[in-house]
């Protein structure tokens, strides 16, 4: 198997901006090895020598092989594969067949693919193929008996830049909805039907604390979402930081305070001493998990800033929006590449316009969507305790006790979801402005 890639940029990991690259893909023999010279060298023609990889000419002596073909795909786009007569009954799925690996591959990581059909070539159906890779055939294919020269190829693979500019619409989860319905019914019924008589008392000091808890945590939910102007100004005044000062100004102090709370709480707790290594444990994990995370986060920005311009994850939030913003003002004010330039302004457009969308969803839309795992598990944390709550008091018939723990949990679920909503609604549609001001004195 022979395959190149070509890549507008040799340095950058192609999973990021429009400049991917394309992966062309085919199975080695004389006849045709002549037109994959021939591909290649129109493709120089357009694109130029430097974003043009071909492995033969590129992976050096004593280099692995597989390696650098995977690494590169990885760093593609778009996916050129080159399909011959009785393409499909060569494919092998015995791990050794390059031709086969290398689709499989571009089909899990998602890639743009393009099947050249040669002279005589037909686009294979899906029962002709591995199941591996039966999905190839359903990719619109390219036949160069109606494209010689192969232009309309070149324009495809040109074109590619724009189409990665595009940011899809957040998706909806209309199965939260009925599955927090579940897991609440499921949760309330379990303690009410299954709880042993002698442990009432026990299910009673439970439930009180459990319900204590969730309303502690939306209370504070509700309270920050409250600030969203104050959060707003220290958030932009934070993602103006490089990596390096924001980890040094804000992450490190906050781990120091964290790991100090962590054995304030070891040493002065109540707790009997033959339960604190639990609570060691616990204190730690969540530390350690604290650190992890900003580690990655510093991680991918340096890689963001490495690599500029990079795609934005989807779907898309407001945070690294306007990071991806203060990215690109300082790349222009540096006099970066003007094409890079280009796209990332095209890019960050068509997120301001989801983030406005998203803006205009209603509240079940908003929560069910961006807020699945919480609405799950909140809804399965106050069902469970409104049921310890109950049956603690079937025996006596106070009723009203859980009715009393459920409307108080109701009512501060119903207004931390409306102060977070209101504050989404806020941020979504002030950074979405943002982004088109700023470009706007851009182009001017």
């Amino acid at each position: 198997m022979h395959s190149c890639v070509m890549s507008r940029t040799t340095n950058i990991p192609l999973r990021s901006l429009d400049m991917g690259g394309t992966f062309l893909n085919y199975r080695r023999h004389d006849e045709r090895i002549a037109f994959v010279r021939t591909l290649y060298a129109r493709l120089v023609s357009r694109f130029g020598s430097n974003a043009v990889f071909l492995d033969s000419a590129t992976i050096g002596h004593g280099r692995r092989y597989p390696n650098q073909l995977r690494r590169h795909l990885d760093r593609s786009d778009v996916v050129v594969v080159v399909v011959h007569a009785g393409w499909a009954k060569e494919l092998r799925t015995d791990g050794a067949d390059w031709v086969h690996n290398e689709i499989r591959w571009a089909l899990a990581a998602g890639k743009t693919i393009i099947p050249l059909l040669l002279d005589g070539a037909k686009m294979p159906r899906a029962h002709e193929l591995p199941r591996t890779i039966r999905e190839f055939a359903n990719f619109q294919a390219h036949r160069t008996i109606d494209d010689p020269e192969h232009v309309r190829l070149c324009e495809k693979i040109a074109g590619e830049p724009q189409r990665r500019a595009v940011i899809g619409q957040t998706p909806a989860r209309p199965w939260a909805g009925p599955l927090a319905a579940l897991l609440g019914a499921a949760a309330f019924a379990a303690p009410v039907l299954a709880l042993p008589a002698s442990t009432r008392d026990t299910a009673a000091v439970v439930s009180i604390a459990a319900a204590a808890l969730l309303v502690v945590v939306l209370f504070s939910v509700g309270v920050v979402s409250l600030g969203r102007k104050q959060i707003n100004s220290a958030e932009r005044l934070a993602q103006d930081l490089d990596p390096t000062t924001y980890n040094l100004l804000v992450a490190a102090p906050g781990g120091i305070l964290l790991a100090g709370f962590t054995v304030a709480i070891v040493f002065s707790s109540p707790v009997e001493p033959r339960l604190r290594p639990l609570l060691v444990l616990i204190a730690g994990g969540a530390t350690m998990y604290a650190i992890f995370l900003v580690l990655g986060q510093y991680k991918t920005e340096r890689f963001r800033e490495n690599h500029w311009p990079v795609r934005l994850e989807e779907p898309v939030k407001p945070a690294p929006v306007r990071r991806e913003l203060e990215r690109l003002l300082r790349k222009q004010a540096a006099g970066a590449d003007e094409e890079r330039i280009r796209w990332h302004v095209t890019h960050l457009e068509n997120a301001a316009d989801v983030l406005s969308r998203d803006a205009s969803r209603s509240r079940w839309s908003w929560l069910t969507a961006d807020h699945a795992l919480p609405l799950l598990l909140g809804t399965a944390w106050a069902a469970a305790a409104v049921g310890l709550m109950t049956s603690a008091a079937l025996p006596a018939m106070r009723l009203w006790v859980p009715a009393i723990v459920l409307a108080a949990i109701a009512l501060t679920i119903g207004l931390t979801v409306e102060a977070a909503y209101r504050r989404q609604v806020w941020v979504r549609r002030h950074v979405a402005d943002e982004v088109h001001a700023q470009i706007q004195r851009l182009h001017d």
